[in-house]
């Protein structure tokens, strides 16, 4: 399964850093995700003031998100083994780079380049976010299970809102998102354009799984708490057991002392 989805990350052209590679290469990649994540809830925030207000979204903000594809294609490039492989697995970053080369030279952007330069920007930022996720879920454990889940929750949320007009705030979109993956429903706030419908399928699908995900990793952390107890409590009665062993085998030894000593001395034969 990790094999399977290795080869289609590869496949979009947003694998990453391969797991094999060297420990350097490897934390920098993680610590790339950090900005990956700031900059894809950024750029939903920006879409979604863009379809409220139609307020246009600055060309700087395209360059600081461009230049961070730049940064991390140079530094981890540099950091692995393999460049051409990891180039190779992250093509996507290079299409970015190279189609947003225009905004660095000043040259002007037509609307839909740029329209396409933004939804690959999107695209490849929500591919880094789903990566870290996956790999959050892998763990199987509670922390981090729930980070991802906050993360799919925020992102879903925000979203929808940019989506659907009947979503108000980016808050309420969070609200109905977190609702929704935890299949409470409360039918407050609900999705009415076909697109808005359409993103809301794609979430109610993930939060069956991620909900029964969320509850089996719960049951698992207070099966393990028990367990831990359990065995705690056991290396106890052992420790306790052996304590009273070797107590036993001194006074054992102490007791064939005092009988060999009281055992009166056999005269010598005439």
């Amino acid at each position: 399964m990790v094999k399977k989805t290795r080869k289609f990350s590869q496949f979009i052209g947003a694998a990453g850093v391969d797991p094999g590679e060297r420990l350097i290469a490897r934390r920098l990649g993680i610590i790339f995700e950090v900005p990956m994540l700031v900059a894809a809830l950024w750029i939903l925030l920006l879409w979604w003031e863009n379809t409220r207000t139609g307020k246009p979204i600055e060309h700087i903000y395209d360059l600081v998100l461009w230049g961070l594809f730049v940064i991390e294609a140079a530094v981890l490039s540099i950091a692995v083994r393999n460049t051409a492989h990891y180039l190779k697995s992250n093509w996507l970053n290079l299409s970015i780079i190279l189609i947003g080369l225009p905004l660095l030279f000043g040259f002007p952007v037509y609307f839909g380049a740029l329209r396409l330069l933004r939804l690959v920007i999107l695209f490849a930022l929500l591919t880094h976010v789903g990566n870290h996720v996956r790999k959050m879920l892998a763990r199987n454990e509670l922390g981090a299970t729930l980070v991802a889940t906050v993360i799919i929750v925020i992102l879903s949320g925000i979203m929808m809102a940019a989506l659907d007009p009947s979503i108000e705030s980016p808050g309420d979109g969070i609200w109905w998102a977190w609702v929704t993956i935890t299949t409470v429903g409360y039918g407050d706030i609900v999705p009415k354009t076909p697109a808005g419908r359409a993103l809301a399928s794609i979430i109610i699908l993930l939060g069956i799984g991620l909900f029964a995900m969320l509850t089996a990793t719960f049951a698992a952390f207070f099966i393990r708490q028990d367990e831990e107890k359990i065995v705690s409590a056991e290396e106890a009665s052992h420790q306790r057991l052996t304590r009273i062993e070797r107590r036993l085998e001194k006074l054992e030894t102490k007791i064939d002392l005092l009988l060999t000593q009281s055992q009166p001395e056999q005269a010598p034969d005439d």
